[in-house]
């Protein structure tokens, strides 16, 4: 009768696991250093005389990118899928699909320079919008957008709150992008747009994204739309008419693109 095999340890186990994932890098000690983990313990889990504890197990199955049950199989990693694999296949397809979304320039057809209303959902204000006027500057192949505002909002949050929004647009996969660029706001904000509405070229229907720093309400979304301003309009008597407004006092098509669902001519159909 043959005397069966005793069973493996745990640990060596581990360390056929970690010496398998180590062969694919340049060497065991440039593993050791990256993951900052002290050479001589390093050692140890290689040789099997030692298990790393929980976050250490964690942080070396981030390094290679493998989940951290399968460091202590019984089975090599190479050839099996694993869930690590699917997540990279997904972020390699975003990653090709950047590449090829290459940058255009923004043309006089995309967006006039000019004076523009700028009508947008608050984020705390319910079924209320926000008109600014902001300035679209060309020089020298660069499109700028120019916001100033000064709203009044409550107590605790400082009483006047006054920022100026600069950004910079370019065009990519066919959309307008934008970022600020200018004064430090509250929050990191995005702006795309797409470069004409439904029915009315003067018109930019697009989502203001904000990604909420320390202090910040995001991240959130909201929909806008920028509505040129005809040349020879007195802009000081637009200027005046600025602050906040409900929405129903808009005109039907301008609150059908902040609000409308999937029909022709809403914001959403358009982005």
């Amino acid at each position: 009768m043959t005397p069966s095999k005793p069973r493996r340890a745990k640990g060596t186990y581990f360390a056929d696991r970690l010496t398998e994932l180590c062969n694919t890098k340049p060497s065991v000690s440039a593993v050791a250093r990256d993951l900052d983990i002290n050479r001589q313990q390093f050692a140890r889990y290689i040789s099997g005389e030692s298990l790393p504890r929980q976050a250490i197990n964690q942080k070396i199955a981030d390094y290679f990118g493998v989940d951290p049950g399968e460091l202590h199989s019984d089975r090599p990693i190479k050839g099996r899928q694993t869930s690590s694999a699917t997540t990279s296949s997904i972020v390699n397809a975003m990653m090709k699909l950047l590449d090829t979304a290459a940058v255009e320039p923004v043309t006089e057809e995309d967006l006039e320079a000019g004076f523009y209303w700028q009508y947008k959902l608050l984020f705390r204000r319910p079924g209320k919008v926000i008109k600014s006027l902001v300035m679209i500057t060309k020089k020298d192949g660069v499109c700028r957008y120019k916001r100033r505002s000064s709203v009044l909002f409550i107590a605790q949050l400082n009483g006047a709150v006054r920022n100026t929004f600069n950004g910079v647009f370019f065009k990519q996969n066919g959309f307008l992008i934008m970022s600020d660029v200018g004064s430090a706001l509250n929050d990191l904000t995005f702006h795309a747009f797409a470069t004409r509405h439904h029915y009315d070229t003067t018109i930019k229907p697009g989502l203001h994204m904000t990604i909420g720093l320390s202090g910040a309400f995001g991240p959130k979304a909201a929909r806008l739309f920028l509505k040129k301003i005809p040349e020879g309009d007195s802009i000081l008597a637009h200027a005046r008419k600025q602050g906040i407004v409900d929405i129903s006092a808009l005109p039907s098509g301008f609150a059908h693109i902040l609000t409308g669902n999937g029909s022709e001519g809403s914001g959403v159909i358009q982005l």
